[in-house]
């Protein structure tokens, strides 16, 4: 799962003298472009997308190219123009933020305060200027002129996708052996600390019937998914009548330092004493770290190599 902390990350760039690649990658065929890339060459790399194109739905795509990569990755989400849009870079799994330029000093302070109080770091590109290159316009560049020069054109998207890819792999591996970033990422990874969200369950029964239980859970699930480091909500019921316990609630927490804010927020304590605890009484709760498939990059992973894109390889 190499998704990792970005303090340490920039910390290992520093040490080692290298700069790490902060490429923007507002389309899939970029984004596998650029991991195949860095891969090719065990470079470290920081994946970014603008606050205003979050929404996009591009962001959960990345998280799951990132974590199946072999080689470091951070997810970093740049321009971010309101709090707003740093509680939703959060949830859809960047771990760390840079700030727009134009914010106001309150707005300033107010994403500062959310950042710390999830512990994500946000990143001064001026600080950061000798261990970061901003790879954005040669990046799309390079991609463009690819797809203009393809003779005859693509019969497919399929095909579009796997020349954008190959030309920004191409790209980027030329680009992070300038920067010297190239055979950095097994290192980085024995330094840096990995980045896993935490899933927050809660099985129990309630005094009430099933309609106002699942009143209450719809409740709880607009008031809890709204506070700053939250990425989800689920409740559910059990599917055998006679379980031991007939209702859950998981909640998934960007990392371990949300645990003790969610438990601190004010929205957590007013649904938990209003709505929840008058009914939960025989409950059990666990905070747990997943295992498994996911942290092993070869097991379930999409091929990322951009020569096989579009159903035939590359000659």
């Amino acid at each position: 799962m190499p998704v990792v902390a970005l303090p340490e990350l920039f910390e290992h760039a520093l040490d080692q003298q290298y700069q790490l690649a902060l490429v923007n990658v507002p389309t899939l065929a970029l984004a596998r472009g650029a991991i195949a890339g860095a891969s090719d060459i065990d470079a470290p790399l920081l994946l970014t997308l603008r606050g205003s194109d979050l929404p996009d739905g591009l962001a959960p795509s990345l998280e799951t190219l990132a974590r199946r990569t072999p080689n470091p990755v951070g997810l970093l989400a740049k321009r971010i123009e309101s709090a707003e849009q740093a509680v939703l870079a959060i949830r859809l799994g960047f771990n760390g933020l840079m700030l727009a330029d134009d914010l106001n000093e309150a707005e300033n302070s107010e994403i500062h305060d959310l950042a710390r109080s999830c512990d994500i770091p946000i990143v001064d590109a001026s600080a950061h200027a000798g261990s970061m290159a901003e790879i954005d316009q040669e990046l799309e560049s390079a991609t463009l002129n690819a797809v203009n020069a393809m003779n005859p054109l693509p019969v497919s998207w399929q095909e579009h996708d796997a020349t954008v890819a190959r030309a920004a792999a191409d790209q980027l591996r030329a680009r992070l052996n300038e920067l010297g970033a190239s055979d950095q990422g097994q290192a980085a990874l024995e330094t840096c600390k990995t980045w896993r969200p935490v899933e927050h369950l809660i099985i129990y029964n309630t005094t009430a019937d099933d309609d106002s239980s699942a009143r209450l859970a719809a409740v709880g699930r607009r008031v809890l998914d709204k506070i700053p480091g939250v990425r989800s909500t689920w409740t559910g019921r059990a599917i055998k009548a006679d379980a031991k316990f007939r209702y859950c609630w998981l909640v998934r927490f960007a990392q371990p330092a949300v645990i003790d804010t969610y438990r601190e927020h004010p929205d957590h304590i007013a649904y938990a004493d209003q709505h929840f605890r008058p009914i939960a009484g025989d409950r059990i709760s666990i905070d747990f770290e997943l295992t498994g498939a996911d942290e092993n990059s070869d097991e379930h992973a999409p091929e990322t190599n951009p020569d096989t894109r579009g159903g035939k390889p590359r000659d």
